[in-house]
Parts: structure tokens; C-alpha cells; sequence
């Protein structure tokens, strides 16, 4: 990232992001520490191509400079994003596991006009087992579980889209400490398999 600088969408004239660059190697986990307001998510979400449409600067990645106007885009170029807040942007908490892991990877189980159901529930089990979401059910609804088998689901619909770059954003707050060993168990396996991680927390002992 160069010199990336982005217009707030709710402060007139003012940016939300001023002259940022980094660098981001593979396998390595690059952390942002800062206060709510910061501007720190609307960097992240910059560059997961959902946030405003006034920004300069370039962003690079494996030599080539890219232009993300939607998470779409983004996704074609390997990022993956775990919003701050799962129940407002990263789920839809009235549906099922299944629905929600599936979501943004119904390209993988498409077959010409329809979705290959077997495949889908396949691949959802395969993530949801991975990283442990506790559930008796792929079809249990996700508002009946507690903030830190959410959090995995979030985690588990954006593994499946297999990011060459995952950006998680307080992918701790709001869950218990056993949760909490289990996302930084997970993150740092990820690494061990080339995937970069960006995180962001406000807890500067936690960076």
C-alpha cells in the first residue's frame, strides 16, 4: 500500500484515512493498533473495495497494482475481510450456519442453473469442523450461539472463499478467553500455509 489516502463518507472535507503505506509480506501477520475512529477500519474496508469511492494512492499486490470498487473485485484478487461487527456486517444472523458460510461461495457450488447441495454442505461441514464451531447442526439458526462460535462462522464463510490475504478486524472483541486462544491458534496455522494476515485491535498488549 502507497501513500493510500481515502475522503471520509461522513465528515465533509476531512479524510479518514491520510497518507497511509505498508507492506505486507506472505505468511506474516501485519498489525494495526488504534482507537475506534482512528480511521483504522475504514482502511482496511478501503481496500476490501467497500468503503467510499474518493481515495488516491496505489495498492500492489504480487507486483501488480490493483483497483478494488467492490468486495467482489477484492475477492478476485484473494482478500478476505472479517468485519468489527460480525452481527451488522458479517452475518445474517436470522439464517442458518450453512447459509451463512455459503454465501459469498455460492460460485463454488454452482453447476449451470443450480447449486450443487451436496457439495455446499460438504464444504461447510469440512470449514465449520475445521475450526471448531460447536453446533450439532449446520441448519441451526446462528442467532441461538454465543459471540465466539459466530465469530468462527464469519471466519469459516471467509476461509472458504481461500484468501491469499485475510484481514481480520477485532476478531477477538466480545468473546470468551478459550475463544479467544482458538483465533490466535488458527491465525498463526494460517501463516504456516502462506496466507498474510492484516489485524486490527484496540488492544495495543493484544497487537
Amino acid at each position: 500500500v502507497q501513500s493510500l489516502t481515502v475522503d471520509s463518507t461522513t465528515q465533509h472535507g476531512q479524510k479518514a484515512v491520510d497518507d497511509v503505506s505498508f507492506s505486507l509480506k506472505k505468511g506474516e501477520i501485519f498489525g494495526i493498533a488504534g482507537l475506534m475512529g482512528s480511521g483504522r477500519s475504514e482502511l482496511v474496508t478501503t481496500l476490501f473495495g467497500e468503503y467510499g469511492n474518493k481515495c488516491t494512492g496505489r495498492i500492489i499486490i504480487n507486483g501488480e497494482e490493483v483497483q478494488h470498487r467492490s468486495a467482489r473485485d477484492a475477492m478476485r484478487n484473494g482478500l478476505s475481510l472479517v468485519p468489527e461487527d460480525r452481527k451488522l456486517m458479517g452475518l445474517i444472523v436470522s439464517q442458518t450456519i450453512l447459509k451463512n458460510i455459503s454465501l459469498p461461495n455460492l460460485n463454488k457450488f454452482a453447476s449451470f442453473l443450480s447449486i450443487n447441495k451436496l457439495k455446499e454442505i460438504q464444504q461447510c461441514e469440512n470449514m465449520a469442523n475445521d475450526l471448531s464451531v460447536k453446533t450439532p447442526t449446520l441448519h441451526a439458526l446462528v442467532s441461538s450461539f454465543s459471540g465466539g462460535n459466530q465469530q468462527k462462522v464469519v471466519v469459516a464463510k471467509w476461509l472458504l472463499s481461500q484468501p491469499k490475504i485475510l484481514i481480520l478486524d477485532e476478531p477477538t472483541r466480545g468473546i470468551d478467553v478459550g475463544a479467544k486462544y482458538e483465533i490466535y491458534k488458527l491465525m498463526h496455522k494460517l501463516t504456516e500455509e502462506g496466507i498474510s494476515i492484516i489485524m486490527i485491535s484496540s488492544e495495543l498488549p493484544e497487537i
